[in-house]
């Protein structure tokens, strides 16, 4: 129970961080932006943060400053916003709420939308390139690991097989790889930069790496079972089901899977010894209501 309230309390401290850097990017000189500065910071502004937050719990392992984290903390955080916009758009998920509120085409329109994600992706890249904090070959490394993260290596891969087999009967394999693109790469990409900046060996990238991956598809597998709750209560129609580990598997093999994700996740931390105790408490905080 300590770890957990240790975790919740570092997790408090660590959000508040990243809300007002990002809410710095809200703001603008030029009037005609108003309406596309609104539409960006709808989106930004209520975020878990778990992306930031997992990549400065991986700095611990290296007594990483928190400052020098960051700003590649925020681009993750960016990325992530701008491929939740377009994922809500109606040419592709059609979605009508994010985070319990009306999604960003709903209420700027698509068009708007559309400049918000690109601005987004955009904004992520000069963040990394202007962190003073990083020397300048940090700066590259960490540009080429953000970019790759929403590219044809990641996000946008995932996103693609998402949208063009949904409703459609999908195996094990395909859903696997929609997570990995989708869900793992920017926690994947969040382990990259701190190995970067560190300066890890090859085991220690390797070992962060695979924490990174197994983490995110327990993370995926919980708000699946989560999302899956929530629709036998509201009783969606099966025209609307996505694809989903619990609706593949079952409620109790999902269970199983991302428990057994955990584990693996935690296995691969052996090598750091006690350094690991903040990364744990991660996972036993994202498992705790499974």
């Amino acid at each position: 129970m300590d770890k957990i309230f240790d975790f919740y309390s570092k997790y408090q401290t660590l959000k508040h961080l990243v809300d007002d850097k990002l809410r710095l990017y809200r703001e603008s000189d030029q009037p005609l932006l108003d309406g596309l500065i609104k539409s960006i910071y709808y989106s930004l502004e209520d975020g878990k943060r778990f992306r930031a937050i997992f990549t400065f719990l991986l700095g611990e392992l290296y007594n990483i400053p928190e400052k020098k984290l960051l700003g590649s903390a925020c681009a993750l955080e960016m990325v992530h916003t701008a491929s939740l916009i377009m994922g809500d758009l109606p040419y592709m998920d059609d979605s009508q709420l994010r985070r319990g509120k009306p999604a960003n085409h709903v209420v700027f329109g698509q068009d708007v939308a559309l400049c918000s994600c690109i601005t987004l992706l955009s904004d992520a890249n000069q963040v990394v390139l202007s962190d003073t904090k990083l020397s300048v070959s940090e700066r590259e490394s960490i540009l080429n690991v953000v970019s790759k993260a929403y590219g044809i290596k990641g996000l946008t891969a995932g996103e693609y097989v998402d949208m063009k087999l949904k409703r459609k009967n999908v195996d094990f394999p395909v859903i696997e790889f929609i997570t990995r693109q989708k869900t793992a790469a920017l926690f994947i990409a969040a382990a990259k930069i701190v190995t970067i900046i560190s300066k890890a060996s090859e085991e220690e990238k390797k070992a962060l790496e695979k924490f990174a991956e197994n983490v995110s598809f327990a993370f995926r597998i919980k708000e699946d079972i989560i999302e899956n709750k929530k629709e036998k209560i509201i009783r969606e129609s099966a025209e609307k089901e996505e694809i989903n580990f619990v609706k593949l598997l079952g409620y109790e093999k999902a269970v199983k899977y991302a428990k057994d994700y955990g584990q693996s996740a935690v296995n691969s931390l052996e090598i750091f010894g006690g350094r690991n105790k903040p990364l744990l408490s991660f996972v036993d905080a994202l498992l705790l209501k499974i």
